[in-house]
């Protein structure tokens, strides 16, 4: 692409958006070509190809916004005016308190969490505990049940012999007499 022919282009439709109205005519120091945009082509001639294209066809659609665009970009580049401004430092006074409570509330939620995660310790150390402290009564409750047994068997036993031993004596009693 030739730089002076784009730069020429360029300054054209620069020149063209500072017109209120596209269709008047342009300063005396303007070139001599037509002052309407359907007639400035930033490309030249388009190419016979690009004439039936339907993209470039639905591009050539929008250069009549080109003023309007030329425009919001020199309003951009202007100084803001002051309600604007009072406007974004307000706006931008709110969210930086909107950024502080927010701050807060992340704490205060971190914190919250902090005190939960310390409670669920505390409460898994408890049920450890007591799983603990339920596995000793269960082996304690075993043991007592096998000394109960061991203690029934040699009852049984001893009480196997007296019946014996008193069977036996009134047997040999009755044989005395």
């Amino acid at each position: 692409m030739n730089r002076k022919t784009s730069g020429s282009t360029v300054d054209r439709l620069i020149e063209l958006a500072h017109h209120e109205n596209p269709a008047e005519p342009a300063p005396a120091n303007a070139p001599a070509s037509s002052t309407n945009l359907e007639a400035v082509s930033m490309y030249g001639d388009v190419p016979h190809e690009l004439e039936h294209n339907p993209m470039w066809q639905s591009l050539l659609q929008f250069r009549v916004l080109l003023p309007y665009v030329s425009r919001l970009l020199e309003m951009s580049h202007t100084e803001t005016s002051p309600a604007l401004s009072a406007e974004l430092k307000q706006s931008m006074g709110e969210l930086v308190n909107s950024q502080r409570e927010l701050k807060l509330a992340v704490q205060d939620q971190a914190a919250h969490m902090k005190h939960l995660e310390e409670e669920i310790t505390r409460a898994r150390e408890l049920h450890e505990r007591s799983v603990t402290e339920s596995i000793e009564v269960v082996e304690d409750v075993r043991a007592v049940q096998s000394t109960v047994k061991k203690a029934a068997i040699g009852v049984a036993i001893l009480l196997a012999a007296l019946i014996g031993l008193i069977a036996w004596l009134l047997v040999r009693g009755f044989r005395v007499h």
